[in-house]
């Protein structure tokens, strides 16, 4: 049978660079990725660097609320295509069990593909606000079976110790990793491993852990097309400036930017308060002209989410700083 991983983190902790990390380490191993983004630009696919027929995005909906069908009629082109392995990268939003309670009702599910495991993405600093403010972040660790901590390298030994504390009561019995130690060259036998808890493999056990609340009203993601190129400078200040402005409640900021300087393309990164420098993509989208940003925010001011996007075309008609 298929192994199938499914792979979540909140917005922004680094999922879709460890799957292109478990991507290019694949060895020849066809490996199928299902990614799901809120926002209907679909920036992790090309993130991925590998946006082939083995790569499928599903946008405009989260997997947990409004996708479940969607996700299964994908599983399936993914399994015509008899792909070695399959990984279902969830958004940053999903809450997990609603997504592992339709894969486990699927037909195919032990027949064709089995569900080999969760894969929780942890952004170790800001593990406490996660803990304390975003539900979705506890569920994700609860179903977890394997913890990726990201975000370490420049964190003090206390602290790391602290937060490696705090999933280990969040996420009882759940190995964790630094993400450091998950690069390209890194084997990723222990990802790949059969998981160690059993707990997702029971569809009625599953079915309890049903959300049976609805957070598609609380996250909303805000798409910003900007049809001219823009140098890249000014548009990374204004992204050091605008999350600033409410790093609680505008949760990540994604999208490609066309540079007026050189042509190329470049990724631009935030979540919460931290700004990823821009990344310049190695094999563009052909069709991508301009700036194409997803705001994704949960009860930020109207007010407040207009001067972010009058800003934004400010930074994006200025010359290179």
């Amino acid at each position: 049978m298929i192994p199938l991983h499914v792979l979540t983190g909140f917005l922004g902790a680094g999922k879709t660079t460890l799957l292109r990390s478990l991507l290019q380490a694949s060895n020849g191993e066809r490996i199928a990725a299902l990614v799901n983004e809120v926002g209907d630009l679909d920036v992790d696919r090309h993130l991925l660097e590998r946006a082939d027929d083995e790569v499928l995005a599903l946008t405009s909906g989260c997997l947990c609320c409004e996708l479940r069908g969607d996700l299964l009629a994908a599983v399936d082109r993914l399994l015509a295509r008899r792909p070695t392995r399959i990984v279902l990268e969830t958004s940053g939003a999903a809450d997990p069990a609603p997504i592992l309670h339709a894969l486990s009702t699927h037909p195919a599910c032990g027949r064709t593909f089995e569900l080999a495991g969760v894969i929780a993405v942890v952004d170790a600093g800001r593990i406490e606000e996660l803990l304390a403010a975003q539900p979705e972040a506890r569920r994700q660790l609860e179903f977890a079976d394997r913890l990726v901590l990201t975000h370490t390298a420049a964190m003090p030994e206390a602290r790391l110790t602290a937060a490696r504390a705090l999933l280990d009561a969040a996420a009882p019995g759940c190995a964790q990793r630094l993400g450091d130690e998950l690069t390209a060259a890194a084997d990723p036998a222990w990802l790949w491993a059969p998981a160690p808890l059993a707990r997702l493999r029971d569809p009625a056990a599953t079915r309890l852990w049903l959300h049976h609340g609805d957070h598609g009203s609380e996250f909303r993601s805000h798409t910003v097309a900007l049809p001219a190129a823009a140098s890249i400078e000014p548009l990374r200040l204004w992204l050091r400036l605008v999350t600033q402005f409410d790093g609680a409640r505008l949760l990540r900021i994604k999208g490609l930017a066309e540079c007026r300087d050189s042509g190329a393309v470049f990724a631009l990164q935030s979540a919460g308060p931290a700004v990823s420098p821009p990344r310049r993509l190695a094999a563009p989208p052909a069709h991508l002209r301009g700036v194409n940003l997803v705001l994704i925010e949960r009860g930020l001011p109207a007010t407040v989410l207009d001067q972010a996007v009058l800003a934004l075309r400010s930074a994006a008609a200025a010359t290179r700083a």
